[in-house]
């Protein structure tokens, strides 16, 4: 099936869901459910073990035996419904760097979590998945957003979206873009991704020169952008600016709008799912439900009310069919709101604990602070062969602790040095050649509050700070 074929009818019955009610909406919740159920016992091996000893018709999710990342990567093979699309060969694919844009086996998109909080996964997106996704991206991302007024400004601009995030990988952040752009050219060849890995001023320059109409990234990254923007520096005049894979607070946010006096959405998705929740126009977290499953749970998988933060979340992902995910566990802490949101969508909205990570300031030899985005300095750190887990601690001005937790049966004294000597590379090339990279003796640990994994954050008592 070709990804536009099905664009039209999906973007029609989004629109037509929501302006039913909760009833239409749960409603396509509970048949779509059904239909996958079957689907995955019928053509998935792995499924039909799991449920085996359980009734035909299955009505309440919960009797459904919750899956987790690496159950799911090391029956890989059984999980998968495409018999093509054996482990092997989508490892094969990746590993392929010709291949970045392309579908694998000419039909699936593929993009890899990066393990910065646990164990990296591979996760295969089929054509209608792929077509929900931009879907979802026009009626609730962008149809939901504009006004006659935002219209305008956009269409000055060229529609052109830039997007900071990482790009050192084949990630969903970037990797649904680079999809996009080979298959069909038009209209995304207007969308671009700067990597956040970039120095500042590289991305501002890139910036001014793009003009985008929307800017899209992580919040710590446009965090860093606004600064450049009150400062004079970076000139752009966005309709929207989007963030997404980080915890967007309301400081970043009071911050990005001053900076850029335009409207700032908040986005929430995976690379199991990349476009399940959007930010509706008073700020709060709208979840997809007539396509997606959310089941807040706490440590032993037993559902939570609404307004009781979550453990872990279950995802039901109810449009891909290539790797059917039933209440998988995404390792995410949610809030459900028990009230309904005042900007009338039936759709349920959700508060996500999402990462709590420090922009770090690096005090270089002309004293100077530099700063350091988070994701990529963990990802920096994880995408190294043969580290499993990782955090990145300031312990000083200039000096980071690596916290490391080793792949089965990895050398440990190789990866250190290498680590060590792709951070010395990366901060090198941001001014900070006399930087200090040491290993820490204590494990990677939890987060003594909240309990979750942090990767980067400082620990000093007066942090650099920004010039």
């Amino acid at each position: 099936m070709r990804i536009g074929s099905r664009l039209p009818g999906l973007a029609w019955d989004l629109w037509w869901a929501e302006r039913g009610g909760q009833a239409a909406v749960m409603a396509r919740q509970r048949a779509r459910l059904a239909d996958l159920v079957r689907f995955a016992r019928a053509q998935s091996p792995l499924y039909r073990r799991l449920y085996r000893d359980l009734p035909p018709d299955v009505e309440d999710l919960r009797q459904l035996p919750p899956v987790t990342k690496p159950q799911l990567m090391v029956n890989f093979d059984d999980w998968v419904t495409d018999p093509a699309a054996t482990r092997a060969s989508v490892e094969a694919f990746l590993a392929d760097e010709t291949q970045a844009g392309r579908l694998c086996l000419g039909r699936y998109a593929v993009w890899t979590t990066s393990g910065v909080t646990g164990e990296p996964g591979i996760f295969m997106h089929d054509a209608g998945a792929l077509a929900l996704y931009r879907a979802l991206t026009f009626v609730r991302g962008w149809l939901a957003w504009i006004t006659p007024t935002a219209l305008w400004a956009r269409l000055r601009r060229g529609e052109r979206i830039a997007s900071v995030v990482g790009s050192g990988g084949p990630y969903a952040s970037a990797g649904m873009a680079a999809v996009a752009r080979r298959h069909r050219p038009w209209p995304f060849k207007r969308v671009q991704v700067f990597p956040a890995f970039s120095p500042v001023p590289d991305l501002v320059q890139a910036l001014n020169e793009f003009q985008p109409a929307e800017l899209n990234g992580f919040p710590s990254a446009l965090m860093l952008l606004a600064e450049e923007q009150l400062a004079g520096r970076l000139a752009i005049s966005p309709a929207l600016v989007s963030g997404g894979g980080e915890w967007l607070s309301p400081t970043i946010r009071r911050r990005l709008e001053a900076a850029f006096r335009c409207p700032v959405r908040e986005g929430y998705g995976v690379t199991e799912f990349p476009r399940m929740v959007w930010g509706c126009q008073r700020g709060r977290l709208h979840v997809s439900a007539d396509w997606a499953i959310l089941e807040p749970v706490d440590q032993a998988y037993r559902p939570l009310p609404p307004g009781r933060a979550s453990h872990s979340v279950l995802l039901t992902n109810l449009a891909n069919r290539v790797q059917p995910l039933i209440r998988y566990d995404l390792g995410d802490s949610i809030t459900l709101e028990p009230a309904p949101c005042p900007c009338g969508s039936p759709l349920p909205h959700i508060q996500v604990e999402g990462r709590r990570d420090e922009i770090l300031f690096l005090q270089a030899p002309s004293g100077e602070a530099v700063p350091l985005l988070p994701i990529p300095l963990a990802y920096l750190v994880h995408e190294t062969p043969g580290v499993q887990r990782c955090q990145v601690i300031q312990t000083g001005p200039a000096t980071l602790r690596i916290r490391l937790e080793m792949a089965h049966g990895a050398d440990d004294g190789q990866v250190w040095a290498a680590v060590a000597d792709r951070l010395r590379d990366y901060l090198a090339m941001r001014g900070l050649p006399r930087a200090s990279v040491e290993r820490a003796a204590e494990p990677v640990g939890r987060d003594p509050v909240s309990g979750k994994f942090r990767d980067v954050w400082a620990e000093l008592e007066a942090a650099p700070r920004a010039t």
